[in-house]
């Protein structure tokens, strides 16, 4: 801890909340890249995934509980118990990452994917004026070697404790690592056009410089981390089952992972069974939507239906911006009538780079910043023969508006909350609750009286309720693999036996709980919305119900519903 005070100090509990929170804003803009870019600030290292980097940043958490529990935040009111509930969760997220670090996986697909996030968050937009800057970047690309390293250490290390990535993912894996290894050696080049204002000698120390720390030292160790995960013996010890609950410690370290994704205190056993019972709500809804659209026969026989449907397929890019676009057109004069305050910055939609399309199911939104003023989903028009556009309605009021965009230019737009909680979006189960809720909205809105949006829409919903019955069953050891790809498949609509596979590999070996957070968060936030309609009986007021929820940023659940509690009363 940088800062501390002592229990003697005539400090008010809330102002050594506010110092809390500034030193735990100073510690993560120290570390973390994105925050860096964010700022417009240089980014200075890169971290990696060491053992001493997790202890340092557990042990910094750790001093922030104890520090916490002297002030009693639940005493606290206003603002300062939000921020209060915040940094809890915050500092014990970070702690129980440093518990089960050798539990957490790192040498999996959507793992490494933070390896291709430095080549479009630090290296290809580095600009190049000095040669100060020509050093900066050859220390930072020593960096990117050295984060590769401490991967195939943990890898290793984990090995040696008997923590194995299961066999069935270990080809991913390595294909994975095989393509980033080639990606970076690209993504860390500096082509001529970018040193122009260097001079001769900074040129050809930068060209000299990556070319060298590329052969010697960030190859090498790709090449090191892929020997570990091809090792003959790593192979023969590699387990055929998959799911946490196989690992000595791993359904400790699940509830863990559960609780950190999920923001909130149910437990996995009640998610599962949730799941089935919104799976079979969903599937009696979606077959009256078949009967809405004149079909009276079986699911897979609709299904076959989907693929061939004229109106589900377009041919080109600008097809699939203009359906997305419309859908947004009919949103945009009704939010007035359901939020009290919109987000200053504008948003719209263009398509993902197509170098990326390949490696991307859908497309992603990427928020406002002050380089980039618009928030946009990026979406995929890739393979557009076989992309089908049913759900297109669900997704573009999820990704984007009232969405991730209004949770997340609100919470940026919003001065009144401390750096912290205006730069960080930590709290996954709020992040994509509250977009399958505001997507979910679209039903009270009337945006989904299409047959086929309405059926897009059923569709969506029951994918992500399946996920809480298999990423628990396969994690806690009560479901095979089987046994979770025959419910995945009854319960998915159009998915292919290929992209189920994947999925469930991501459930229970690269990402486990991660897919959780979708429909246990809209439940959380269907739940408090209940709630409070039960309270203000004829007198609840939806506008004031999303503005207590947005104006506070993301929160651990258990703060959120002391929040929207006070705001409301």
């Amino acid at each position: 801890m940088t800062t501390h005070t002592s229990d003697s100090d005539d400090g008010s509990a809330a102002e050594e909340i506010d110092r809390l929170t500034t030193s735990y804003w100073e510690f993560l803009l120290a570390r973390e890249p994105s925050l860096q870019t964010r700022r417009g600030l240089p980014v200075e290292s890169l971290p990696g995934m060491s053992a001493t980097e997790a202890d340092e940043r557990a042990g910094f958490a750790t001093g922030v509980l104890d520090r916490l529990r002297t002030l009693k935040p639940a005493d606290l009111t206003g603002p300062a118990a939000d921020t209060a509930g915040f940094l809890e969760a915050l500092a014990e997220q970070e702690a129980q990452a440093g518990r089960f670090h050798w539990l957490t996986p790192t040498a999996t697909p959507y793992q490494l994917f933070r390896l291709q996030q430095y080549g479009d968050m630090v290296f290809r937009p580095f600009l190049f004026e000095t040669g100060a800057d020509a050093d900066r970047y050859a220390s930072l690309v020593r960096d990117l070697a050295r984060c590769v390293a401490t991967i195939g250490d943990k890898a290793a290390g984990q090995a040696a404790r008997g923590f194995f990535v299961p066999a069935p993912a270990l080809p991913g894996v390595r294909t994975t690592i095989t393509r980033l290894r080639a990606s970076a050696a690209r993504y860390v080049g500096a082509d001529a056009e970018r040193l122009t204002r260097l001079d001769t000698a900074s040129r050809g120390r930068v060209r000299d410089g990556v070319e060298r720390l590329v052969a010697t030292e960030l190859e090498p160790a790709f090449d090191r981390l892929l020997a570990v995960m091809s090792d003959p013996d790593y192979l023969r010890r590699a387990p055929q089952d998959v799911g946490w609950a196989h690992y000595t410690d791993g359904e400790e370290a699940y509830r863990a992972f559960v609780r950190t994704y999920t923001s909130g205190d149910t437990p996995p056993e009640r998610l599962h069974e949730l799941g089935r019972e919104h799976c079979h709500e969903l599937t009696e809804r979606m077959r009256d939507a078949r009967s809405a659209l004149g079909f009276t026969g079986k699911e897979a026989e609709f299904n076959e239906r989907l693929a061939t449907e004229p109106r589900l397929y377009v041919a080109t890019p600008e097809e699939v911006e203009a359906r997305y676009r419309g859908h947004l057109d009919r949103l945009t004069p009704l939010l007035p009538r359901w939020f009290a305050i919109l987000p200053r910055a504008p948003y719209g939609v263009a398509r993902l780079d197509p170098a990326l399309e390949a490696s991307m199911t859908f497309g992603y939104y990427d928020p406002p910043t002050a380089a980039q003023p618009v928030g946009c989903y990026r979406y995929n028009a890739s393979d557009l023969a076989h992309r089908s556009l049913l759900g297109a309605a669900a997704l573009i009021y999820h990704e984007l508006a009232p969405g991730h965009h209004f949770h997340l230019a609100r919470q940026s737009e919003n001065t009144t909350l401390p750096d912290l909680r205006r730069e960080l979006a930590t709290f996954s189960g709020f992040e994509e609750g509250w977009a399958e809720y505001a997507a979910g909205l679209g039903w009270e809105m009337g945006l989904y009286d299409d047959p086929w949006d309405a059926y897009g829409r059923l569709a969506h919903e029951r994918f992500t309720a399946q996920r809480l019955v298999v990423d628990t069953g396969l994690n806690l050891g009560t479901m095979t693999m089987e046994q979770a790809r025959t419910f995945m498949r009854a319960h998915a609509a159009a998915e292919s036996d290929g992209q189920i596979a994947t999925e469930l590999l991501r459930y229970a070996t690269d990402l486990p709980g991660q897919a959780l957070t979708y429909r246990a968060g809209y439940a959380e936030f269907t739940e408090l919305r209940t709630a409070c309609e039960r309270r203000a009986g004829a007198g609840f007021d939806v506008r004031a119900f999303h503005e207590a929820v947005l104006a506070g940023g993301a929160l651990p659940f258990p703060a959120l519903s002391r929040r929207v509690a006070r705001e409301l009363r």
